[in-house]
């Protein structure tokens, strides 16, 4: 059985994923705009709060990786702020995946002992 639900939220994350994976332009305002409402999307597609929160933290990254002056107070020897931003973004695009995982496991663990359950109910005898 698959879940809607959790399949448009994975949409939503490989298309973000996407996007910080590859090469872009930090200074366009209509990239961020585009990344906030795909971030909006993803969060809507699933009911769960843990979703939501990563979501968010992506959204805020995003906001300070496309401020090019607020990058820079995450510059350090080894990584540029712009760097930094970005992998903090596809850690927390990491844990919305993965808990996109572990929420189909509880689901399909419910649908597995709902399933065995209604098997293992003993059934009463016919009383003629």
């Amino acid at each position: 059985m698959g879940y809607p639900d959790l399949d448009d939220a994975r949409r939503h994350h490989g298309a973000l994923r996407t996007f910080f994976l590859r090469s872009f332009d930090v200074g366009d305002v209509q990239q961020l705009r585009k990344l906030e409402s795909l971030c909006a999307q993803a969060a809507a597609a699933v009911s769960d709060d843990c979703c939501r929160q990563e979501m968010v933290i992506v959204v805020g990254y995003a906001t300070e990786l496309f401020s090019q002056r607020t990058a820079r107070k995450y510059e350090s020897e080894s990584l540029s702020g712009n760097e930094f931003l970005r992998l903090q973004i596809l850690k927390a695009l990491d844990s919305f995946h993965s808990r996109l995982y572990s929420l189909e496991a509880v689901r399909r663990s419910i649908e597995s002992q709902i399933s065995f359950n209604a098997q293992a109910e003993p059934r009463s005898p016919n009383r003629s």
